[in-house]
């Protein structure tokens, strides 16, 4: 019999960072990153710059996945578009993207 142990050890999750800008509506920028750090997978959130007038900030980003990083950003992106309705666009660098 497998134990929770032994499965655990043979997972190999990987952590990726990247730049993300959000575009958003109306919600207080200052929140922003925190609602973002709610998402799964999501290790950090660091604030990077925001525009006011024009409604985005820029975000470094951490994540952990077991997926490629292409495919842990593109599920970073759904889920925050889909949770939360004041977030109209999530752009990811993916020129920034690095495994950490």
């Amino acid at each position: 019999m497998i134990k929770l142990s032994q499965i655990l050890t043979e997972v190999e999750f990987k952590t990726y960072e990247a730049m993300v800008k959000v575009i958003y509506g109306e919600v207080e920028a200052n929140k922003l990153g925190d609602v973002l750090r709610a998402l799964p997978g999501v290790l950090t959130v660091t604030n990077a710059g925001a525009n006011a007038e024009a409604k985005s900030s820029t975000f470094k980003v951490k994540v952990i996945s077991q997926k490629s990083p292409e495919e842990a950003f593109s599920g970073f992106k759904k889920n925050a578009t889909d949770k939360y309705s004041f977030i109209n666009q999530v752009e990811i660098g993916t020129e920034t993207i690095e495994e950490k």
